[in-house]
């Protein structure tokens, strides 16, 4: 099997039948989807089980669980575990794929041997309709120490966008950290400073579908303290893998500049705003 779909379920019930039937029209069907039960409190499952049953595709299907509401990191690392593809996507139940997702990815994945490919973002909804996030244009094949401080300094931190080979996850330990917000950007972030070889898919590939009640929307008081525990762990984890002879190849060190700018941009200054936003 190709590749393991990830999708974390919490309270999506209108909108997970548009999600999976983005992934039953990919024009590569050699897939999986694993739907992890978050413990919401609506009937995402029971609707999700109801359409693949009345599609016939359970043969494609497996449903997990968490062992309490635990957050959209935990479900993937569930699924990560779980997984049997060569390569893991992650999706979120309430967004959608264009059909070429997985065809594109996957052949740009293999052709250029790399831990990773990706491609960009659209926005479905809200005051961001049609607009598209990018990550950096790369070239593909060897993640160059210059390629690699642009793009930490310039990437959008959606691990949506991107095709990742297993083996890659598991031989590196990377897994998404438990907190509610900022667990993207610290799961990312880890996942180039380690990588060694790269591939760019520059299309729109990914719909985000904006949702007033959607968790990254959502109002909470919190949503500072647990970006900066993110951005914390991410910056102690950094400083971990510099003295790691794993990857001594890769002069982590060189790095040191690029991620004191990410925690205070991604961490610092975005935690302040959200304290603004949400407690005054």
């Amino acid at each position: 099997m190709k590749v393991s779909i990830i999708s974390p379920v919490y309270n999506c019930a209108p909108y997970i039948v548009e999600c999976i039937q983005s992934l039953l029209a990919q024009t590569c069907q050699d897939f999986e989807v694993l739907l992890v039960d978050d413990h919401g409190t609506d009937d995402s499952i029971p609707v999700a089980r109801a359409f693949v049953d009345q599609q016939g595709m359970g043969e494609k299907f497996r449903f997990l669980q968490t062992p309490c509401n635990s957050g959209p990191g935990i479900a993937r690392n569930i699924g990560i575990e779980a997984a049997k593809g060569e390569y893991v996507a992650f999706v979120d139940s309430d967004d959608v794929w264009e059909p070429t997702f997985i065809e594109k990815l996957l052949r740009a994945a293999e052709s250029s041997r790399a831990d990773f490919a990706f491609c960009q973002l659209k926005y479905r909804g809200g005051a961001k309709d049609g607009k598209i996030f990018r990550n950096p244009v790369v070239k593909a094949g060897d993640f160059t120490t210059s390629a690699k401080r642009h793009f930490l300094l310039h990437f959008v931190t959606f691990s949506v966008c991107f095709l990742f080979r297993r083996e890659f996850l598991i031989d590196n330990g990377l897994r998404f950290p438990s907190e509610r917000n900022s667990e993207d950007t610290n799961f990312l972030t880890r996942c180039l400073l380690v990588s060694r070889r790269i591939a760019c898919v520059d299309e729109p590939l990914y719909v985000y579908c904006i949702r007033e009640a959607s968790l990254s929307t959502g109002h909470d008081r919190q949503r500072y303290k647990s970006r900066l525990s993110a951005l914390n762990k991410l910056m102690r984890t950094f400083s971990d893998l510099k003295h790691d002879s794993r990857y001594a190849d890769l002069h982590l060190k060189q790095y040191d500049g690029v991620m004191r700018i990410i925690w205070l941009k991604k961490g610092l200054a975005q935690s302040i705003k959200d304290y603004i936003k949400n407690n005054l």
